[in-house]
């Protein structure tokens, strides 16, 4: 995933506290706007059955397999084994290196024959499912631009989004949201307790930003944001796990995650 500020930045305690607030406020505004589109919309995301599994430790373990693999495949796409292009290929390009990189998904799938309610996507009313989360998106874009005492930037915010040159990350969000998936149901599945999948999911979600910190010079000791993403994915998972919705949820991911890269 794209790397938040202060990872980059090396700034102080007071700077990355500064970067969460609004985004703590941005996921506030959608998770409870989709919770009110449920309330409304209920039958849009009826109470499913969890996916079961014969033997769901074997399938936790088969889908650590399947991210052990996806990491090597991102270390060959890192090294420079990837396709290229220019101009709008560029993009197109990079939407092909994503599925790639994350293609031992579909892999576990095929072999484990589980179908795609096991990555959280459902195959009904796609288009309206995305329409909600992009109107969820742009909701809490408006909400993440008041929290920083900007609101008169949210038009040039969404431009800024939405350009096609995103069109790559917009593709990586939403497989790493369909990895996460993977895990949680499996997780969930072997330890029969939801909550407790969401915490360890989440937390390794927030531990997952490690490397790339010590990476960029981050000393461990002035990792406490790495609370602040445990916390986020936390919250978001346990609401994804009513939902078991990955397509809504990745609008609101992909456009908090696009932030980032704007003054």
């Amino acid at each position: 995933m794209a790397q938040p500020d202060y990872l980059t930045g090396g700034q102080t305690e007071p700077g990355f506290i500064a970067r969460y607030y609004p985004l703590y406020i941005a996921y506030a505004t959608a998770l409870v706007g989709w919770l009110i589109v449920w309330r409304i919309k209920p039958n849009l995301w009826p109470r499913a059955a969890t996916p079961g599994f014969a033997h769901p430790w074997r399938e936790v373990g088969w889908a650590l397999l399947a991210g052990v693999g996806i990491i090597l495949i991102g270390q060959l796409y890192q090294r420079g084994l990837r396709l290229s292009g220019r101009g709008p290929l560029r993009e197109i390009a990079e939407v092909a290196n994503q599925a790639m990189i994350f293609s031992p998904i579909w892999i576990l799938l095929f072999i484990r024959g589980q179908g795609l309610s096991t990555v959280w996507l459902p195959t009904n009313r796609i288009g309206t499912r995305i329409i909600i989360g992009l109107i969820l998106a742009v909701v809490a874009l408006f909400a993440y631009c008041v929290a920083r005492s900007r609101p008169s930037a949210w038009f040039d915010t969404i431009k800024h989004v939405y350009h096609w040159k995103h069109l790559g990350f917009a593709a990586q969000v939403f497989f790493e949201d369909v990895a996460i998936a993977m895990l949680m149901v499996r997780l969930a599945a072997a330890l029969r307790r939801p909550w407790l999948a969401a915490v360890i999911v989440g937390f390794l979600f927030a531990a997952g930003h490690i490397p790339a910190m010590l990476e960029n010079g981050v000393r461990f000791t002035e990792m406490t944001g790495l609370l602040f993403d445990f916390v986020l994915a936390a919250s978001a998972i346990a609401v994804l796990q009513r939902a078991a919705d990955v397509w809504w949820f990745w609008c609101v991911h992909f456009a908090m995650d696009m932030t980032q890269f704007q003054s």
